[in-house]
């Protein structure tokens, strides 16, 4: 490094290009990967790092037009070998070799990079990049543990393995991921196995194992409650928008390249807020002692649009967003009235990002139907999502509605011992 120039303002912008193309490959594998972990921390993490990566890779975009302005390309060359080495990550053979190349390699990759160019840049004529790209930093180290320990949790295998060791032998022949352009290589085939997008979604063993989370899913007159019933129901429900997560994961991935760094960019924010909205229900359930074992854990939505144009999948998003919203407002007061603050809390902020949410649909349903040649408009688009949902419920079983019916009245029993009003923490 001590031999290096400095950075002179053409030789940042070219750099700062090349870490876009990077960290848009992320963005787009993470989301498209989600569907196929079975741990929600680990669907989690993979949308918290979409999300970081967008932000990042708005931010280092933004700075390349500043510093090359009035030219706003983004050009592949001369990084066009490294740039598909990150969009192969989509390709790995399974969830494990997803994880671990992306804690080992990828994000390490980038990461060391990103030292490497604030050691070499100017932190006063170049203050901007400083400022985001320290950020990117601690927030890449904090994943690359964090996945580390997600990728223990799914199995290995023999061509995972021998995947891994390609893409290290890969990122190596490039000389990694530095500020100098790529060394040259020959073409060579991609290792890992045509991505295709789970249709059916992974899921927790930990979970009790359903399609369908609640009996009001296909019984409309099963109530919501009041008290602890209603509660304990919300939690449930922020709980299973794990199938939020999971769709927002696909639809970033599936869309992205059509629509464009704004939609990957909304899609990814879309994305983190649905895995929030799962760890709240999550962790309240947990503070008030109930064990994952008996919590169910659904997949109808998603299972619904199996099959589908992924453009179902957006439209299956957008409308079950805009369906609850009025409700939230009122619910989160109710909660307050209970001494809930924790309920209350959860669903304020869940009605203030489902506001932001439902104009990411209406504008990119608009713009997805377009895109992927659909002789109708979007509101056929919705009415479909509507039909799908309708003919999986109709396809349910009555052994699955029974057993499913009989978990929750047991759950109903134990919130109302586990719940009180004084602040609806366990007793």
């Amino acid at each position: 490094m001590s031999g290096h120039a400095p950075l002179l303002r053409i030789d940042t912008a070219t750099v700062l290009r090349r870490y876009w193309h990077l960290e848009r490959a992320l963005t787009l594998t993470c989301g498209g990967w989600i569907p196929a972990v079975a741990r929600l921390k680990t669907k989690s993490a993979l949308a918290e790092i979409a999300w970081h990566s967008s932000l990042t890779g708005n931010e280092l975009r933004e700075r390349v037009f500043e510093l090359r302005y009035p030219e706003r390309t983004l050009e592949r060359e001369p990084d066009a070998a490294l740039i598909e080495l990150f969009e192969i990550s989509v390709n790995a053979p399974d969830a494990n070799a997803l994880l671990r190349g992306l804690a080992e390699q990828y994000l390490p990759a980038l990461r060391s990079s990103y030292e490497s160019y604030l050691a070499l840049s100017d932190p006063i004529a170049d203050g901007p990049t400083y400022r985001f790209m320290q950020l990117a930093v601690s927030e890449k180290r904090f994943h690359e543990d964090r996945l580390a320990g997600a990728a223990s949790t799914e199995s290995p295998t023999d061509r995972g393995e021998r995947w891994l060791d390609e893409i290290a032998d890969r990122l190596k022949e490039l000389g990694g991921v530095t500020v100098d352009a790529p060394r040259a290589t020959g073409d060579r085939e991609d290792p890992g196995v045509p991505f295709r997008l789970a249709e059916q979604p992974a899921r927790d063993d930990r979970y009790f194992q359903c399609s369908f989370y609640w009996p009001d899913n296909f019984d409309p007159s099963f109530p919501y409650g009041e008290g602890p019933r209603l509660q304990l129901r919300t939690a449930i429900s922020h709980l299973n928008e794990v199938w939020a997560v999971e769709t927002a994961g696909a639809i970033l991935h599936g869309l992205g390249p059509a629509l464009g760094w704004d939609y990957i960019v909304d899609a990814a924010r879309w994305c983190y807020d649905e895995s929030r909205h799962m760890r709240m229900g999550a962790l309240r359930l947990q503070r008030w002692g109930f064990d994952t074992a008996e919590l169910p854990l659904g997949s109808f939505i998603y299972e619904a649009c199996a099959g589908e144009s992924i453009v179902y999948r957006l439209g299956m998003l957008a409308f079950f967003e805009t369906r609850n919203i009025g409700k939230k407002a009122q619910r989160a007061e109710t909660f307050g009235t209970l001494g809930d603050a924790s309920s209350q809390r959860d669903m304020e902020f869940d009605w203030a990002d489902e506001a932001i949410h439902a104009g990411y649909g209406r504008r990119w349903l608009r713009e997805a139907v377009v895109a992927e040649g659909h002789t109708g408009d979007w509101t056929e688009v919705l009415n479909r999502c509507d039909e799908l949902v309708a003919e999986r419920v109709a396809a349910a079983s009555e052994s699955e509605k029974a057993e499913l019916r009989t978990q929750a009245e047991r759950l109903i029993v134990k919130a109302a011992r586990a719940l009180t009003g004084d602040g609806g923490e366990a007793i």
